[in-house]
């Protein structure tokens, strides 16, 4: 996780009131770090923050969604299913719409997707509702690989995912 990152500022926030959504998450978040914030997830209400960080400026994105990842790996997260899939929701959607926007962080945030992909039941996350973490995780790892923006390389090294070999161009099963 990362420790040193600099709470987003009012540079940060700039037009973020225009937005309803990112108004109230901005009340919420504002000056704050990420372990004050940790109130503010759980249960449905993590998704609602994923729907806000979704849209949030790069800045905000990139440093609330540790505080994100530290709920989901907390105490607190156990038998929360919809904060561990919208975690996970909110990583392939985000890197999707802003390409890099994860990849740049990726690295620090691999713990929590190894744990969230591993940790199924204990979120008692139904696989025929929230899909199969594991799968889920294993298709994210390598969609980022392929976006831009750092070296796939630093992607693969750090993947949970070691059965993956690289083969060519692509990422096969052996």
């Amino acid at each position: 996780m990362i420790s040193d990152a600099k709470i987003p500022d009012e540079s940060d926030w700039v037009g973020c009131d225009a937005d309803p959504d990112l108004g109230y998450l901005r009340e919420l978040f504002f000056g704050k770090s990420n372990a004050e914030v940790q109130e503010y997830f759980g249960d449905r209400c993590s998704i609602q923050r994923m729907e806000q960080l979704l849209s949030a400026p790069r800045a905000i994105f990139q440093y609330y969604v540790h505080a994100f990842a530290a709920f989901v790996m907390s105490e607190h997260a156990a038998g929360d299913a919809h904060s561990a899939s919208p975690f996970l929701k909110l990583l392939e959607a985000r890197e999707e719409r802003d390409p890099g926007s994860v990849k740049a962080i990726y690295q620090s945030l691999v713990e929590c997707v190894e744990f969230v992909a591993s940790h199924q039941a204990h979120f008692a996350a139904h696989a025929a509702i929230h899909g199969d973490f594991k799968e889920r995780a294993k298709r994210f790892t390598r969609f980022v690989a392929r976006s831009s923006s750092t070296p796939s390389s630093l992607i693969q090294a750090s993947s949970p995912f070691k059965r993956e070999v690289r083969r060519g161009n692509g990422v096969h099963e052996p």
